[in-house]
């Protein structure tokens, strides 16, 4: 006779305004990189996050900007940023 393990709910993901996370924590964040193109990143926040104007369909707007990676020693740079509209939130990851 077999049995159905099943396991309970998914976790729900734990959300965080943008002006709440602090430097080092692992946050994942979808938005926007630099030029324009959708993003996904995960990882430690680099830097606190700053608002900037930013281009958006030919308008500029207001948004967050942060700086997320895993990458030992990294650095804000434009290859780990991400843009995000001021009323967005990010999800908490566990520490790795």
């Amino acid at each position: 006779m077999t049995t159905n393990a099943t396991a309970g709910p998914e976790p729900t993901p734990k959300m965080r305004k943008v002006a709440d996370v602090q430097v080092g924590q692992r946050i994942k964040a979808t938005g926007k990189d630099t030029r324009g193109y959708a993003v996904t990143r995960a990882g430690r926040l680099l830097a606190a996050p700053k608002r900037v104007m930013a281009q958006d369909w030919n308008r500029r707007i207001k948004k967050w900007r942060l700086h997320i990676s895993d990458e030992p020693g990294a650095m804000p740079a434009h290859r780990n940023s991400v843009s995000l509209p001021l009323d967005t939130e990010v999800e908490l990851l566990p520490d790795a």
